[in-house]
């Protein structure tokens, strides 16, 4: 009887992991297609820096508004729903005719691609409750997956049959969309409140002053991550490397940052949280610091320190978050996933209108200067017993 009652709980886990993977592999198709639509529409390169944020933007704003109605109403086919909408818009990015079709697809798919996340958050986080840092590493595991072979998904599809084509994609988004809604496990119908339960407010109150640091963390990674992650197709061509390298730099920096999030959720509990995010931090910003000082070629490795650095803390962060908020889950779990994002849009652009005069590489300085006030921030979290 034990038996059978943990397989459904890890299968559900196992769901997760291949719904974030097929999200989140969406979230990065528009990047390694700057350098084509580029060539193809004629906009600049502070044009891409605009989009790149108005798609950070739009999936991370979205991401508490949409945490604030899962939470209360679980039962809304909210997953599915996002997940096609997703796939639609963001693979219509290679078919459209005109450079406004492309700037109207990017915030859609962003704002279906923030509605996935806080239902996949929650439901990792509570399929498997003694178990909850290992459930939600795996979950945000597939979603650096996701993130690391997007591109070279996008890639391959755009070189072998044409832009166009890109929508052959959405078949993928719903075969797993029928995956979640045959096998995936329903969530818990929302308990009715007892007197003395905890509100929203309440609650952020409460643990105002761990989530705040956590959140300030969060920030500086989100800068690092969605600058590099987003620009690195472009540095590559640039640097005369290719498309491909450029692709396949953006899937070293996620499939590393797919390790880093076990790394972090096997020791989260082990050597202390605290611990934990400071050690990725450290090597995130050896990682950086490297690569702008290194030539090119160098790159590669220099992105495994930069991905495993930057997510070590990722998953450690969300599990730590839902366990000050159990009641808040979703919107704990937003906080991280979308909240951070949301902050480090507002730099893409700013940092893209520099680089046109200054060059990508010189205006990246700031990153790393990000990842030092980072560590700064997470010296002033609590210390663990």
């Amino acid at each position: 009887m034990k038996e059978s009652t943990k397989n459904p709980l890890w299968g559900g886990v196992a769901i997760l992991f291949i719904t974030h993977f097929v999200v989140d592999s969406h979230g990065t198709f528009f990047a390694p297609l700057i350098p084509l639509l580029r060539e193809k529409f004629q906009f600049s390169l502070a044009t891409a820096g605009m989009l790149i944020s108005v798609q950070s933007m739009t999936s991370a704003i979205s991401q508490p508004l949409t945490a604030l109605l899962i939470d209360r109403w679980p039962r809304l086919p909210w997953l599915p729903v996002g997940i096609v909408g997703c796939s639609i818009a963001f693979t219509s990015i290679g078919w459209m005719p005109t450079f406004w079709g492309v700037a109207l697809a990017i915030p859609v798919g962003g704002i279906f691609f923030g509605l996935c996340h806080p239902d996949m958050a929650s439901r990792s986080g509570s399929l498997s409750p003694e178990n909850s840092s290992l459930a939600v590493s795996l979950f945000v595991t597939g979603g650096r997956l996701g993130f690391a072979f997007g591109p070279i998904i996008c890639i391959a599809i755009v070189t072998r049959l044409g832009l166009e084509w890109l929508w052959i994609y959405v078949f993928v988004a719903l075969g797993t969309m029928l995956l979640i809604v045959l096998c995936l496990p329903r969530p818990e119908a929302r308990k009715i409140k007892a007197a003395d339960s905890e509100g929203l407010l309440a609650a952020l109150t409460r643990v105002r002053g761990p989530i705040g640091f956590l959140f300030a963390v969060a920030v500086s990674r989100a800068i690092i991550m969605g600058n590099l992650g987003g620009f690195l197709p472009t540095i590559y061509v640039e640097g005369g490397l290719g498309l491909w390298a450029g692709g396949i730099a953006n899937t070293v920096l996620y499939v590393s940052g797919a390790a880093g999030v076990l790394i972090g959720g096997f020791y989260g509990d082990r050597i202390g949280k605290r611990t934990v995010i400071l050690t990725g931090l450290l090597i995130g910003l050896a990682g950086m610091t490297g690569f702008l000082i290194l030539p090119l070629t160098y790159g590669f490795f220099l992105l495994v320190l930069i991905g495993v650095g930057n997510f070590i803390p990722m998953g450690v962060s969300v599990a730590y978050a839902q366990s000050l908020m159990p009641e808040h889950r979703g919107f704990a779990s937003s906080i991280f996933l979308g909240g951070g994002w949301f902050i480090s849009a507002f730099t893409s652009a700013p940092i893209a209108a520099a680089a046109e005069y200054f060059g990508l590489l010189n205006v990246f300085w700031v990153l790393p200067l990000s990842l030092a006030i980072g560590i700064i921030l997470a010296l002033k979290l609590p210390r663990e017993a």
